[in-house]
């Protein structure tokens, strides 16, 4: 039997709204007290299962107009379905489906569901009543008021708890960056610190900053660089972060991706630049880069924490570290447990040393 590509479509919808609320965007209009009413009276009475199914339903009735509502569209069940959407929650922290894995399996929905009737149900049956009596747009508005629930519900691992202020001083936020950035690990941290960094002081003007894992192709993924800089979804900025020196190899490479990017600058984040001659004094820096036809920016990594611990207010720089030890635990950026615990063990014997201006 062909997969029901209605089912993937709704998980995917879910999925990518989500994503759109994580990264700070919104879904459009909020939700009338009806509405909340609708999500409310189902969500606040039942167990994870339930909850994501009927969010999911939300979705389905969107993508498939003719759906028959007492029954359970066929392909929920599986790794395109209720597995693909459960996995994605819990990998982005959510707990509203409090970390179930298959909301189709433990519902009992096994085998042939054309046997289900939902409206027999009473975990589902006033709930689809209401479903069926609310027009498209008031569906999309359910659907999105109950993915903005999702995206509240997070509960994201953090590095530092909350501190005083005299823990967050300049100085101490230049020590912990120096002490991370010295951490053998094939560029994750150093790219993922420096992404961080980026993407809390580009918030003040309404930039975004998206980062990609340290191993994947720039040319596979479509982007152009490590980090990348939105402005109302226009690229203006791209970064490449590296620990080696091979990249002075690649010159070539970096002008594609400028020109790719539609970029007259192009950013490399570096380590040690300030002890290689080819690359300082700016001097040598004008002869190694000669004729490029592009502007290209080498900064040493120190030089940049330096400039940003001085630039991003207390509260800025805790969200930085915090989000930086969510990038390495995102299975899909990271996920090395080595890396998350030798970043978790110098934040913890940082907070340690005495508190001082």
């Amino acid at each position: 039997m062909p997969r029901n590509v209605s089912v993937e479509k709704a998980v995917e919808m879910i999925i990518e709204r989500l994503d759109v609320i994580i990264a700070g965007g919104a879904l459009g209009a909020p939700a009338s007290t009806q509405i909340q009413g609708i999500y409310n009276e189902q969500m606040e009475k039942n167990g994870g299962s339930v909850r994501l199914a009927s969010i999911f339903f939300a979705a389905y009735s969107l993508i498939e107009s003719n759906w028959d509502y007492r029954k359970v569209p066929v392909g929920i069940r599986g790794k395109h379905g209720d597995k693909r959407l459960a996995g994605a929650l819990t990998d982005r922290y959510v707990s509203l489906h409090k970390n179930i894995t298959a909301f189709g399996e433990n519902l009992g929905w096994k085998g042939s569901v054309g046997s289900v009737i939902l409206s027999d149900d009473p975990r589902f049956s006033s709930y689809l009543a209401d479903l069926v009596d609310l027009t498209a747009q008031q569906r999309e508005v359910l659907l999105n008021h109950a993915i903005w629930k999702m995206a509240q519900s997070r509960v994201v691992p953090q590095a530092l708890p909350p501190l005083p202020s005299s823990y967050l001083s300049y100085s101490r936020c230049l020590d912990l960056c120096e002490r991370i950035i010295a951490v053998p690990s094939e560029g994750h941290i150093q790219q993922f610190l420096v992404a961080a960094f980026l993407e809390v002081h580009r918030k003040r003007y309404g930039h975004t900053v998206s980062t990609h894992h340290p191993h994947a192709s720039d040319t596979y993924d479509g982007t152009v660089g490590d980090i990348e800089e939105f402005r109302e979804g226009g690229l203006v900025a791209a970064y490449e972060v590296t620990v080696r020196n091979d990249w002075k190899n690649r010159l070539a490479d970096f002008g594609k991706k400028a020109r790719k990017g539609g970029l007259s600058k192009y950013v490399i984040i570096a380590a040690n630049v300030r002890q290689d001659a080819h690359l300082h004094p700016a001097t040598s820096l004008m002869n190694f880069i000669g004729s490029l036809e592009f502007d290209l920016a080498v900064v040493d990594i120190h030089d940049f924490f330096c400039v940003f611990c001085a630039e991003l207010r207390r509260e800025e720089l805790a969200e930085a570290f915090n989000r930086a030890y969510e990038h390495l635990v995102d299975n899909k950026l990271c996920g090395r447990h080595d890396l998350q615990e030798a970043y978790k063990k110098i934040t913890d014997n940082w907070l340690e040393a005495p508190a001082t201006y």
